[in-house]
């Protein structure tokens, strides 16, 4: 028998299975060919093989290779195409390429109107600072959803690009902006503080290290934040030449700031900054918080009926004439009724009919409401009351036939892996919990997916979030003076 076995015919002999590296299901869908010797027209070529290959693609990250004007213009030639749009890319990173002034403008002919691409990294490259490039970079920015841009190590860039982009750049999208050892001076300041205390900027994130903005400079930008910018969260000036002694330009002029900043220690300045970006902090959760409270109670009292709805004898008023097709669309709009006359004697309505704070004139609605959110601006509370009033943005009443919630905290008490009759989730892992003596709580924990470290981000907190960028209510806004 052991013969028999040694033979051959019996023997368990294992069966080599080719073993490919295990790709999680996200990671397909990224190409990082980073110092993959990718080289002018012929690399991007490969990288256009490499898309066409893939049935979606969301990350392309092509650092440290030599693609060049030539191979930038090629790979951004195929993205600006119908073929290339296909793709939602929501990250490009294309640092150290080589790449110059024609292919910054490939990439802006591509941001135009690009509502995906979130992240863009540009570090290292050979890019100069041409007014008329800065000017169409920004106007590319302005129209597309773009939150992230770095342009850090471009040491050619230098103030003439600071001044002709930031005058221009004007997105409520943009987050974060990386300009660090991009060669600026102080000269760059003035135009950097015009921005960072304007209504256009949104930023949270601000990068200068190693620049020479000097003593004046970094002590005027920092000034700036403390007086009229909110949005700022996290802004850095290391190596920016402010810790040395003032130099002859600085020291000559005869201008009021100089005299606040020459004596000025780099840990004052320092101290000063962490105070405005901690305030300006803790200003932006209660804009949240308010905000939030202000639209849940905004949203009972403000919506208006649709026409089919009111009663066939009421005649609201409308400043259109009946013959003119807006009346219906007026006579739906919460505002249609400011400035119009308010009759001081009214007929008691029936009991039941109508809540009487809707029989109040629209002014004085929104002024009682305006009290529940003291700390926003009056443009910030009627954006809200504008989106609370209008019924189109209700959400749909038809459910969901994919569960589009949140993955439960496991820590949570009320979790069990248990079907519904144990009080917990079944194996279909709904997106609410069953208390074991009734009723139902969040799947979230305080907001979070899967306990404290929130690895996964709740749905519901994603749409929080998007709905206060729409109205603008992410940051403090400084009420303008008559």
């Amino acid at each position: 028998m052991d013969a028999f076995m040694l033979n051959g015919y019996n023997q368990h002999v294992p069966i080599r299975r080719s073993t490919a590296p295990k790709v999680s299901l996200a990671a397909r869908s990224h190409i990082e060919s980073m110092d993959a010797g990718l080289a002018s027209v012929s690399g991007a070529q490969e990288v256009i093989k490499d898309i066409l290959a893939r049935r979606s693609v969301t990350k392309l990250i092509l650092g440290h290779n030599n693609l060049g004007d030539e191979g930038c213009e090629e790979l951004f030639g195929f993205l600006s195409s119908d073929p290339g749009r296909k793709y939602k890319i929501g990250e490009i990173s294309l640092n150290s390429n080589g790449i110059g002034n024609r292919g910054l403008l490939a990439i802006s002919r591509y941001l135009r109107d690009n509502t995906t691409l979130k992240e863009l990294f540009l570090q290292n490259n050979a890019f100069v600072g041409d007014p008329s490039v800065a000017v169409i970079l920004a106007l590319a920015i302005n129209s597309s959803h773009l939150e992230t841009l770095s342009l850090s190590t471009n040491s050619a860039l230098g103030d003439a690009f600071v001044a002709h982009f930031f005058p221009v750049l004007d997105t409520p999208y943009l987050r974060e902006i990386q300009l660090n050892v991009c060669g600026l001076t102080q000269d760059a300041a003035p135009h950097l503080i015009h921005y960072l205390t304007s209504h256009r900027c949104q930023l949270h994130v601000l990068k200068l290290n190693g620049n020479q903005l000097r003593v004046r400079g970094v002590g005027s930008i920092v000034r700036a934040i403390n007086r009229a910018n909110y949005t700022l969260h996290r802004m850095e000036l290391y190596a920016t030449g402010l810790s040395s002694l003032p130099d002859d330009s600085e020291a000559s002029s005869g201008e009021e700031d100089d005299h606040r900043t020459r004596g000025l220690r780099w840990q004052d300045v320092e101290n000063d900054l962490k105070r405005s970006l901690a305030r300006n902090l803790t200003l932006k959760n209660v804009v949240e918080k308010e905000a939030l409270t202000l639209l849940r109670y905004s949203r009972v009292l403000l919506l208006r009926p649709k026409a089919r709805d009111i009663a066939p004898d009421a005649k609201p008023v409308s400043p259109c004439s009946e013959s003119c097709s807006c009346t219906q669309l007026a006579t739906n709009s919460l505002f249609a009724t400011i400035g119009q006359p308010y009759p001081l004697s009214t007929p008691s309505p029936p009991t039941g009919s109508h809540f009487p704070f809707t029989r109040l004139p629209t002014e004085l609605q929104l002024h009682i409401l305006s009290f529940l959110a003291p700390i926003l601006s009056n443009a910030q509370r009627l954006r809200i009351f504008t989106y609370a009033s209008s019924p189109s943005t209700l959400p749909t009443l038809l459910p969901c036939l994919t569960n589009g919630g949140c993955i439960p905290d496991p820590a949570s008490p009320q979790f069990t892996m248990g079907g519904p009759a144990a009080g917990g989730f079944g194996l279909s892992m709904g997106t609410i919990l069953r208390k074991r003596g009734g009723g139902s709580v969040s799947a979230c924990a305080n907001g979070k997916c899967m306990g404290a470290g929130n690895s996964v981000l709740c749905r519901r907190e994603a749409e929080r979030s998007q709905w206060l960028a729409s109205v603008r209510c992410t940051a403090f806004e400084l009420e303008e003076e008559a």
